[in-house]
């Protein structure tokens, strides 16, 4: 697939040199790296509701942020049924997995974020719709996956509830919602994100939980931080995992694609973490 040309010039400012194809990732949107007159660019590309919805979403975001937690706006066009957006393309990063032995730059640049004013126009937070008691109501699609026994998580499951019950996603700072390994890069002496199509307002410890859970995923070093309850947000993100895992593959997923197997990766380290916080009987 091509870029619509007079949309990615207008989001460039000039016609472009040449685009190359990028894949990976779950995004629904295309992507490119573009060659332009004064170098490279990122260029990503959605025409279809959903994809659209957070194109525009993250085009808020680069319009109104200028911070080194990620990379810099370029431009934006928008058709109404198809928009590009055009950011900085980063050529140096280096993508997890793995995480370097040192994450501490990915938490400043999260604390740095959380510092930040959000720009108007993005909405508040959404706390994950999956929950353990959609578990609870039926938990044979978990169970069928093997990660843990039904004695466990009938044992399991009271404590689980309760602690995913703790944790507050609202607040007042400029929230990514969707910190994994995929959509960081660590540069230098900084850590960009990427991907800020679900960029809400709410409490800065979701991007901490959700950072922990993938450097936990990819067998990175753990930080040692204060986090407020953490044993709520280790039972209110495996939630998440524990209850779309199991489903079949989004229809915006490629066939090929990974992210069910990915989700069950972090599925069976977000189990264990809950073990840990919530001293939970150890998994069989």
């Amino acid at each position: 697939m091509e870029p619509d040309a007079e949309l990615l010039s207008a989001a460039l400012g000039s016609k472009p040199v040449a685009a190359e194809p990028i894949a990976g990732g779950y995004t629904r949107s295309h992507a490119w790296r573009v060659v332009t007159r004064d170098g490279l660019a990122f260029v990503k590309q959605a025409d279809e509701e959903g994809s659209l919805h957070m194109l525009r979403r993250e085009a808020i975001v680069y319009r109104n942020v200028r911070e080194p937690f990620l990379p810099a706006f370029v431009g934006f066009a928008d058709a109404g049924a198809r928009a590009v957006l055009a950011i900085e393309y980063i050529a140096d990063c280096r993508w997890p997995p793995p995480y370097p032995d040192d994450v501490a730059l990915l938490f400043e640049a999260l604390a740095a974020m959380a510092a930040t004013q959000p720009p108007d126009g993005l909405p508040r937070v959404s706390p994950l719709r999956a929950s353990w008691k959609d578990v609870a109501a039926d938990p044979e699609p978990l169970l069928a996956l093997g990660p843990c026994s039904q004695a466990w998580l009938e044992q399991a499951l009271p404590a689980l509830i309760d602690a995913e019950s703790r944790a507050e996603w609202t607040g007042d700072a400029l929230v990514h919602h969707d910190v994994y390994s995929g959509n960081l890069g660590f540069q230098g002496n900084r850590v960009v994100l990427v991907d800020w199509g679900a960029a809400s307002i709410g409490s800065p410890w979701s991007d901490v939980a959700f950072a922990l859970l993938s450097i936990r995923s990819e067998g990175g070093p753990l930080p040692t931080l204060d986090i407020p309850d953490e044993g709520a947000w280790a039972a209110a993100l495996t939630a998440h995992f524990a209850v779309e895992t199991p489903k079949p593959l989004p229809a915006w997923a490629d066939a090929g694609s990974t992210l069910r197997a990915d989700m069950a990766q972090d599925l069976a380290v977000g189990l264990r973490w809950c073990v840990e916080a919530l001293e939970l009987p150890p998994l069989p």
